[in-house]
């Protein structure tokens, strides 16, 4: 198995083989997302900038996998930040790779960037879902226009919406993630209140929130330092989550999660059912009854 690292995967993926299909991220190549250390490795990490592996290569490390690991891997979860955007029959040649290799094996899954998802067509969608993509990992980060544009995420709302529409009519699940703090102390109620609505849009079957991490040498690093943008401090990111999820209202059960460790408060809990029981947790950490992670223990 061969890596270019630094590597990143979803809490979730932590007993998944991952494999590198693509290296870097294609939207960072783009100048998308000033707040992302993807868009910091594009510019001055040359062996990161965005490329699609080769085929050939990906086919000898699912072979090499099989060598190492053995049969029984159960999950795969295909890296680096989007692996969506290579063309649908490489993919489907990977994915059928896989099921063939590792007769035990339940799901693949990847990250995928909405407009990768606009790109493809419906039919192509279905065919991977279908080959047994499972899980589409999509950084909605906001639902507010005004900080979408402000971080240069590259798509609006309605587009995001869309995609994640077209995405689960096609049979995939989704794992939405958001970014607490990303629209700072001028947009923190628009944020929070426009992220729980277009949740409630997309229904999800997984929501998990993040807390904005500053990359040193990103726009949004720069923006502080020209005091442009004025950072939540933990009060006010319990606040900015309190809201979001006071504006939470699914159509289909979804799995709430802050275990990245980037949070300052990990919760669990399955919307809407468990709304109240996770406004109390975050009541109470407000009322420092909760304990919260230290800043030592946060990261990427």
């Amino acid at each position: 198995m061969r890596y270019v690292e630094p590597v990143y995967r979803p809490p979730s993926e932590g007993r998944s083989l991952l494999l590198q299909c693509t290296i870097g991220c294609s939207q960072a190549a783009r100048g998308c997302c000033y707040f992302c250390g993807s868009y910091l490795m594009q510019k001055m990490m040359p062996k990161k900038r965005f490329r699609v592996r080769p085929i050939k290569e990906i086919l000898d490390d699912i072979i090499s996998a099989r060598l190492q690991y053995g049969e029984k891997v159960r999950r795969v979860f295909l890296l680096d930040s989007n692996a969506l955007v290579m063309k649908t029959e490489d993919l489907l040649t990977i994915i059928t790779a896989f099921y063939k290799t590792f007769p035990y094996l339940e799901r693949v899954s990847t990250y995928a960037c909405a407009i990768d998802i606009l790109r493809k067509s419906e039919e192509d969608l279905k065919r991977l879902s279908d080959a047994g993509l499972k899980i589409l990992y999509i950084g909605v980060e906001s639902g507010d226009e005004q900080v979408l544009s402000d971080v240069n995420k590259g798509v609006d709302v309605e587009e995001t919406i869309t995609a994640c529409k077209k995405a689960i009519n096609a049979g995939f699940i989704l794992s939405i993630t958001v970014i607490l703090g990303l629209g700072g102390k001028k947009r923190t109620k628009e944020h929070a209140i426009h992220t729980g609505k277009i949740i409630s849009t997309i229904s999800p079957q997984y929501l998990g929130a993040l807390t904005l991490m500053v990359v040193p040498g990103t726009p949004i690093h720069g923006n502080i330092q020209k005091k442009e943008f004025i950072q939540l401090n933990t009060h006010e990111l319990l606040e900015e989550m309190k809201l979001m999820v006071e504006n939470i209202n699914v159509s289909r059960d979804c799995i709430f999660r802050t275990n990245h460790a980037s949070n300052y408060l990990p919760i669990k809990g399955t919307l809407p059912q468990d709304k109240a029981k996770l406004l109390e947790i975050i009541e109470q950490a407000l009322d420092n009854k909760v304990p919260l992670r230290p800043e030592f223990l946060r990261g990427l």
